[in-house]
């Protein structure tokens, strides 16, 4: 009976597990939560009652949840590090990692600040890569919704104008008949879009669909560069956090490899995980993959190593990429911005065009 109960309980625990970990949390939120940690421990209250305290004063009800298990989890004697990566979603092996080296080291406090300016830093550089492309995704969508409304609205209205016209221009009729075209097959067409974009969620979720959006986004015009200096950015800043808190080169390099989002670079990474671990150091690994990583941040990288302040040449390398990424972003709003009000003028005047130029020709014929 005692088995019974035991089991029942084990299965619960996993279902309200599964639960909590399919819950979504704000990255200030998460920031908040971290920064209050730190200061906490700061003022001495132990590490049971912190993550209590926390569990009871975020304004994310998900995020309290989520510490409240934690907090279980440290009253059943798991460390907090141990706790937090149950959750790897919303705790990556980047902040565990660091968490457990401060709990090993005697430096959680500090290394829970690195933490969380961090997270601050990633946020910032993820925000301007998002503006870079969401400005020229909302003209576009802009565009389209404008060109649906002239093919579904004003050119049905035109046409039966039109068809009282002597002579009407050919640009005229075929935009016309590609209007119809559109219009009374709208629902296969809708369907065969929808369908595709289905079929490219379902292959970009598999590990070959992956593979493809990392290969496309370090080779796709204009946006190369600005993809490779946030990867660049990103790296430097983990391992140097990582270095900082007491981790080793090696294992620093295994956990960024298992957190870079970029297949590609990921793999790369883990080849320099393993050429470390095998004796050589940082700055000739990454000579190895100089398509990748260019030679003046491999200088930075083997100058670190031989004075001794690799740490603070990669956080020096994470700003330099982190300023090139916001130039970058301010860079194609300003470039694409122009172009895409350009489509926009060419497609209103081109319709403007096939609305005008039969009432100018009629206009012609009478006056004649």
């Amino acid at each position: 009976m005692n088995l019974i109960k035991k089991t029942q309980k084990k299965e619960n625990i996993s279902k309200e597990l599964k639960n909590l970990q399919r819950l979504k949390i704000s990255t200030t939120n998460l920031l908040i939560s971290i920064k209050s940690m730190a200061a906490l421990l700061k003022a001495s209250i132990p590490l049971s009652e912190m993550v209590k305290t926390i569990s009871e004063q975020s304004s994310d009800p998900n995020l309290n949840k989520i510490y409240a298990y934690i907090h279980k989890e440290i009253d059943r004697g798991s460390e907090l590090a141990e706790a937090m990566a149950l959750f790897p979603k919303i705790f990556p092996q980047t902040i565990t990692s660091v968490v457990e080296a401060g709990e090993k080291g005697g430096s959680l406090e500090k290394n829970l600040l690195y933490i969380a300016d961090t997270i601050k830093k990633e946020y910032e550089l993820q925000r301007k890569m998002k503006g870079a492309i969401i400005y020229p995704a909302i003209i576009i969508s802009l565009t389209v919704v404008e060109f649906v409304g002239m093919i579904f609205v004003v050119l049905p209205k035109m046409e039966a104008l039109f068809s009282a016209f002597p002579n009407v221009p050919p640009l005229t009729v075929f935009i016309m008949n590609s209007a119809n075209l559109i219009r009374n097959n709208w629902i296969p067409i809708v369907s065969v879009l929808i369908g595709l974009a289905l079929i490219a969620r379902l292959y970009l979720s598999t590990k070959s669909g992956k593979m493809f959006l990392s290969w496309l986004s370090l080779n796709f015009p204009i946006l190369k560069r600005l993809f490779i200096s946030n990867i660049l950015a990103s790296f430097s800043r983990g391992l140097s956090v990582l270095l900082a808190s007491g981790i080793p080169l090696a294992k620093a390099l295994s956990i960024s490899s298992a957190t870079t989002s970029n297949f590609i670079y990921a793999n790369i990474i883990k080849d320099i995980h393993k050429n470390v671990e095998e004796g050589q150091n940082l700055s000739n690994s990454l000579e190895k993959h100089s398509k990748y990583f260019n030679k003046s941040f491999i200088k930075m990288i083997a100058v670190g190593e031989v004075s001794g302040t690799l740490e603070d040449n990669l956080m020096y390398l994470h700003e330099y990429y982190s300023e090139e990424v916001t130039e970058m972003s301010n860079n194609i709003v300003t470039f694409v911005e122009p172009l895409l009000l350009i489509l926009v003028g060419v497609i209103i005047g081109l319709l403007g065009v096939t609305i005008l130029m039969p009432i100018y020709q009629l206009m012609g014929s009478i006056n004649a």
